[in-house]
């Protein structure tokens, strides 16, 4: 399964879609996002992220590249 999906349905795939996908076995998701910001705000919304993903546990299993 591939493809796009709009913001006011991104919250819903995790309670739609994954459920469903986990009755089967070796589920694997990959998630890819891109966004633009000015150049000051770029610094502090990559610590907010890995701030984030820290909390989650995917420190180290999530990257945030710069462009």
């Amino acid at each position: 399964m591939a493809g796009t999906a709009p913001p006011e349905l991104r919250n819903r795939l995790g309670t739609k879609v994954i459920p469903k996908l986990r009755t089967g076995v070796g589920l694997a998701l990959a998630i890819e996002g891109s966004v633009e910001v000015s150049g000051s705000t770029a610094a502090s919304l990559g610590d907010d992220l890995r701030q984030i993903l820290a909390e989650l546990g995917l420190e180290g299993r999530v990257s945030i590249e710069r462009r």
